[in-house]
């Protein structure tokens, strides 16, 4: 809406020195009141639109620029956040399965030395054992040899009774 106002204040200006204009096309190169005039306007032109045009975009571009220089450095913090819990998360996991593995090699462990303490109590209950049963074995075979002894005596007798033809 300024900028309209400004384009016909220009179109109002270039149309009062047009007029003027024409005599100065008789003689281009000659230096009168216009040339002082149309440096004036030039001069006011700037000023204007460096008030109602330039400074408002520059500001515009600056805002924006610092926008967008935020934006991306927000973006870059929360990447670097990202990057350190992603770390944490990492190192704490790392840690836990070490803690797991070592508690994994203990229950082995443990369970190793239950194995061992029960196979040893097993070989020592069967020790046990078959020294019993080796003893036992040892007392009968000695009461049988006892039993057995006294029956050989009697045979003995017999068969030699039988074989001589009288008692011995």
């Amino acid at each position: 809406m300024f900028i309209r106002v400004i384009i016909a204040f220009f179109i109002l200006i270039v149309l009062i020195i047009s007029p003027f204009s024409a005599r100065a096309a008789e003689d281009i190169l000659s230096v009168d009141k216009t040339l002082i005039i149309q440096i004036i306007i030039f001069v006011g032109t700037i000023f204007i639109l460096n008030a109602l045009l330039f400074k408002p975009f520059l500001e515009l571009v600056g805002r924006r620029e610092k926008l967008t220089t935020g934006t991306i450095e927000q973006a870059n913090e929360l990447r670097k956040k990202v990057e350190q819990i992603i770390n944490e998360y990492n190192t704490k996991l790392n840690e836990a399965r070490a803690q797991a593995i070592e508690e994994r090699n203990e229950i082995r462990r443990q369970a190793q030395r239950a194995y061992e303490e029960i196979i040893k109590k097993a070989r020592e209950e069967a020790q046990a054992l078959l020294e019993e049963a080796k003893a036992k074995l040892q007392s009968e075979t000695k009461d049988i040899k006892e039993k057995v002894r006294s029956d050989i005596e009697v045979l003995g007798r017999e068969i030699a009774s039988r074989v001589l033809g009288k008692e011995v």
